[in-house]
């Protein structure tokens, strides 16, 4: 069951983390593949509470990304791999809390596309084994583990996409070892930045707003900085949030909608937008699973609660990430990108 809290902190949850400190210097919260756009959110967001130690694990501690990570308050930047759980018993050593997430992306294939279930499976069953591990000692607090949206009509889940039903499966895995009480489940649906993603015609163009599903079909999206704040919110709160799970969203629009409140933030200067469909053939092509989730938000649907949420976020005091201002970053780049191209072109015109 989805988890919408009462509304009104008791004393008690307001000062969660503070008994936290008290009894800990400064709390270890390991986070895993934190060089990723999910995971940097939650070692950022982590870091700027200024509450935690953060240890942020990566396969590739040297990499561009783990050492701009490096640069904030608080982190610590350490080797492991999902693949290998003697790692995942090293990293997790002595930690309060542990932020799982896994990925189904295993590089593309022609014909497989570039999502695997069983490699995402697998590196779910070594995360929760490991958690058990801890758990049993008593030295692991706080699990929180990131799936994805359960759907809005249940009755028309199936069929649903790999990379959905691996995260599901890896959520029975941790009840049925007996780490409810001790976990936390957030299920973030489709991000703002896969707009921009690597996929054929998923860009946004000065003209084109890219997406997946048709135009007349409510959609259900997030930025992915927003899971690193509802991450910090449950680890600041552990009373309230300890064996929940959540459904989470900052958006519900539609195509058609989103490419025109683009138009109406990048308007200067440039053509009418229009909301551009993948076709579903050519995507069931390129990749499959993505094609097969398409279907399943125009027949099932994210079951986010927005409402719940918008007064859940205002008890917490945080502020959810809304598309109009993830745009407005987007345009400010754009022109940014424009001027800089300008300025090249007239330093080396003839």
């Amino acid at each position: 069951m989805d988890f919408f809290p009462q509304v009104g902190l008791s004393h008690g949850d307001l000062s969660s983390y503070e008994e936290i400190n008290q009894k800990n210097s400064r709390p270890v919260i390991a986070v895993t593949m934190a060089s990723s756009r999910q995971g940097s959110s939650v070692v950022r967001h982590l870091s700027q509470s200024g509450v935690f130690q953060i240890r942020a694990i990566t396969r590739s501690p040297h990499s561009k990304r783990a050492k701009v990570l490096a640069n904030l308050p608080n982190v610590e930047i350490v080797q492991g791999d999902l693949l290998e759980p003697e790692s995942l018993k090293r990293v997790f050593s002595g930690v309060y809390g542990i932020f799982g997430n896994t990925t189904p992306t295993k590089g593309w294939i022609l014909g497989r596309g570039s999502m695997v279930r069983e490699y995402e499976i697998e590196q779910g069953r070594n995360l929760v084994d490991v958690v058990k591990q801890l758990a049993d000692l008593g030295t692991l607090k706080h699990f929180v583990f990131s799936s994805v949206c359960k759907p809005k009509d249940p009755l028309k889940n199936e069929p649903a996409p790999g990379h959905f039903t691996s995260k599901w499966n890896i959520e029975e895995y941790i009840l049925i070892n007996g780490l409810k009480k001790l976990s936390t489940i957030l299920r973030p649906v489709s991000y703002f930045e896969n707009f921009d993603s690597d996929l054929p015609g998923v860009q946004i163009s000065e003209s084109i707003f890219p997406g997946v599903v048709r135009k007349d079909k409510v959609w259900q999206t997030i930025a992915v900085d927003d899971v690193g704040l509802w991450t910090r919110a449950v680890f600041e709160h552990p009373k309230r949030f300890l064996g929940e799970s959540m459904n989470i969203a900052g958006e519900e629009m539609t195509g058609q909608e989103m490419a025109a409140l683009w138009q109406k933030i990048n308007s200067k200067g440039t053509p009418s937008v229009r909301y551009s469909m993948v076709p579903r053939k050519l995507m069931n092509f390129i990749e499959h699973d993505i094609a097969l989730m398409a279907s399943w938000i125009e027949r099932a649907g994210y079951g986010a609660d927005l409402k719940a949420l918008q007064v859940l976020a205002n008890d917490l005091d945080i502020t959810m990430t809304p598309l109009s201002c993830w745009l407005k970053g987007k345009a400010s780049a754009n022109t940014k990108k424009r001027l800089s191209n300008i300025d090249l072109q007239r330093r080396f015109a003839p």
